[in-house]
């Protein structure tokens, strides 16, 4: 192929808005490749070669689906071109990654999806595209940030299982002193500033006198809280507050995020790298994400001998597909290849991938998702191994 500099994309997460957009059947072929990615080091040469392999690996299952070689080069070209790093913008590209990747590739057009978590390598051609490794991102599943706040100086980090990365938030301030100067401001204006319910002046206790370094101290989350509130909107992701242990309370009043975790990490945050921060937040968001597996397992083990839980694939997809299921619980690195007739209500299951079937569950998840159910993606083990979907439905198939 000819490499040529790739269109412009947005590197956004997915939403779940365009993980079902993505499911739906196409007359034309879909690429879908699924990469681990590296934010720094030597690595980060390597991934250009891992698409490389990964593009060779598409071009082979499209030989032996019968597509033309020039329907190939231009299925895949986009990608390809990402692969020739003589180019500033791909040079770019490769410097900035998360720790997974996704390249969807669909009639000479390509959609890319940069994943705060690390994905197995895979490569899948069919007429759909393959999307259970999306559906962990589009819920911020294993995904937290971490505010590190010291009266000089705020940072705002975000990642997963396998680390934190700076992430710049407009309007955060540069330190308490900017707030005392007047120096800070949002946008063009002076930052107006708002109290929280239940914080502010009104936290104050009956009867104390609020200190002049209290007083701008409450400022100061105050216009924090307002500058993450807005990065954070409609966001689910845990929330770690990083500061000496006098600055939490004020953090904690001010803030109007649901998803704060309520043990901070202690001591000057100035001082640890993003690296440090992450080894010392992971274990306080560790224990939210088991909390809820547990608790997701818990239900299923409560339902299961009833006529509301489903263990079945045929069954699965039929309560999925009629808009049933309330949790849908999968083991992460599960798959069942197959098609499913809804007119019919069948299921074909067949031993392995191929260019003319697809996950099913990819179909029940996303189907569970419409319906406004909830997919958790568990680890291996917490399934048993003869089980690896089970369904907890609203009310039982009549």
């Amino acid at each position: 192929m000819n490499p040529t500099t790739p269109s412009p994309t947005t590197f956004d997460s997915p939403t779940l808005a365009d993980i079902e957009k993505l499911f739906e059947s196409e007359d034309n072929w879909c690429v879908s490749i699924y990469m681990p990615t590296h934010r720094s080091g030597k690595e980060i040469r390597e991934d250009p070669i891992r698409l490389k392999n990964r593009l060779a690996e598409a071009e082979e299952q499209l030989k032996k689906a019968g597509v033309e070689s020039g329907e190939i080069d231009r299925l895949c070209k986009l990608a390809q071109a990402r692969c020739n790093l003589d180019t500033d913008a791909n040079r770019e590209f490769w410097r900035h990654q998360a720790d997974g990747l996704a390249i969807l590739l669909n009639d000479g057009e390509e959609q890319v999806y940069q994943l705060q978590m690390p994905v197995d390598e895979l490569t899948l051609v069919s007429h759909r595209f393959h999307l259970k490794p999306l559906l962990r991102a589009a819920q911020s599943d294993l995904e937290y940030c971490v505010l590190a706040v010291s009266q000089g100086k705020v940072r705002f980090l975000e990642g997963s299982r396998s680390g934190l990365s700076e992430r710049p938030i407009e309007d955060l301030p540069a330190g308490l002193q900017s707030i005392v100067s007047g120096d800070h401001q949002k946008g063009f204006n002076m930052h107006s500033f708002k109290v929280a319910s239940g914080g502010g002046e009104n936290a104050v206790p009956h009867g104390h006198v609020e200190t002049d370094q209290e007083h701008e101290l409450r400022r100061y989350f105050r216009i924090i809280d307002e500058a993450i509130g807005e990065a954070l909107h409609a966001d689910s992701r845990p929330l770690v507050f990083a500061g000496v242990d006098e600055l939490f309370p004020y953090f904690r009043d001010a803030s109007e995020y649901s998803h704060l975790i309520e043990e901070p990490i202690g001591g000057n945050p100035d001082e640890l790298s993003a690296e440090e921060l992450h080894q010392k937040a992971w274990p306080l968001v560790a224990k939210q994400f088991h909390k809820r597996e547990h608790q997701a397992l818990e239900r299923w083990n409560s339902v299961a001998h009833t006529d509301t839980a489903e263990d079945s694939v045929e069954a699965i997809l039929n309560a999925a597909h009629d808009g049933r299921i309330d949790t849908l619980l999968l083991k992460a690195g599960s798959h069942c290849w197959g098609k499913y007739d809804a007119s019919i209500r069948e299921t074909t299951i067949e031993e392995q991938s191929s260019a003319n079937n697809y996950d099913l569950f990819d179909l029940a998840a996303i189907k569970t998702l419409q319906a406004d159910g909830r997919v958790e993606l568990l680890e291996e083990e917490s399934l048993p191994k003869e089980l690896p979907a089970a369904a907890i439905c609203r009310y039982a198939a009549s």
